[in-house]
């Protein structure tokens, strides 16, 4: 019982990571119509950008919280002048020039951090605030699994409270359902589209951000975190929110425990839900049919 509660402590905290991964590209795709193959070197510079970040104002807790607000907010801003100068000349065209686009992008920011922060596996130092652990009946956690976990669902809220609740929020809505009528109805649809990919990126590089101190960095890590962002998304339904958390979720258990019974399959085995997934749900657990442009 007891590994079987850390083991899902576990597959939830890696759940978070998926899930912040794949909400922005989910947002992207579902607003957009495109698909991002860029979306794992958002993730991946932003954990590198941390750890830039963290040397610069010290190993503090203070350090820390500097960090989270400023390295993902960098990030985004960098794709967003990204997508203005360049990629937005492409979302009207086929499908094929936006995905070899953003994969040639992928690839280039895979080169810069190469040449940036090198060859070696770098690891961002665990604020002091959360080098202890949490007792919860009789059981200890660690306490930045814990907050990252909260991370997680509270960004998963703030995006449905965005797009939701908010007027910003229906003007993505109204320019991903009918951009033509949108822009005849004085909304500036380029802005909307820009700010939607700068949402998408600062999720993403949050999700790199909360990695740092835990896990080893290395140039090609958004590599993989690109292939399970497209297994998430995948499985919870092209443009849902809610069902890339529930799917990051799964992926993650599935991980975990898969981790202890075959460890050289673990990664497999979130290849065999999807197939699972659309055999039985063709559109994913909460998709809906998404033209991609």
């Amino acid at each position: 019982m007891e590994n079987l509660i850390y083991q899902s402590i576990s597959g939830l905290t890696t759940g978070m990571i998926y899930f912040l991964i794949a909400a922005g590209l989910t947002l992207i795709l579902g607003t957009l119509k495109v698909v991002n193959f860029a979306q794992g070197s958002i993730y991946m510079l932003g954990a590198y950008t941390t750890y830039t970040m963290m040397k610069l104002f010290g190993h503090t807790n203070l350090g820390f919280c500097l960090t989270l607000g400023i390295a993902p907010f960098a990030v985004a801003l960098f794709f967003c002048i990204l997508e203005v100068l360049l990629l937005r000349y492409f979302y009207e065209k086929a499908a094929l020039y936006i995905l070899l686009l953003t994969y040639g992008v992928l690839v280039a920011m895979y080169d810069v951090a190469r040449l940036i922060w090198g060859l070696m596996i770098l690891t961002a130092p665990m604020p002091v605030m959360f080098q202890q652990a949490v007792e919860f009946k009789g059981f200890l956690f660690p306490l930045y699994n814990i907050f990252l976990i909260v991370m997680g669902f509270s960004i998963a809220l703030l995006i449905w409270v965005v797009i939701h609740k908010t007027s910003w929020g229906k003007t993505i809505r109204a320019a991903s359902d009918d951009r033509e009528m949108t822009e005849v109805l004085g909304v500036n649809v380029p802005l909307v589209f820009t700010s939607v990919f700068g949402f998408g990126a600062w999720i993403s590089a949050i999700g790199g951000a909360l990695v740092a101190p835990m896990a080893g960095m290395a140039s090609d890590m958004g590599v993989e975190a690109g292939i399970i962002a497209f297994i998430v998304v995948v499985i919870g339904g092209l443009g849902s929110i809610g069902g890339s958390l529930l799917a990051a979720i799964i992926c993650g258990e599935v991980q975990a425990f898969g981790i202890i019974f075959l460890p050289e399959l673990a990664i497999a085995f979130m290849y065999l839900v999807m197939v699972v997934v659309l055999i039985l749900r063709p559109l994913g657990l909460f998709g809906k049919p998404v033209i991609i442009k």
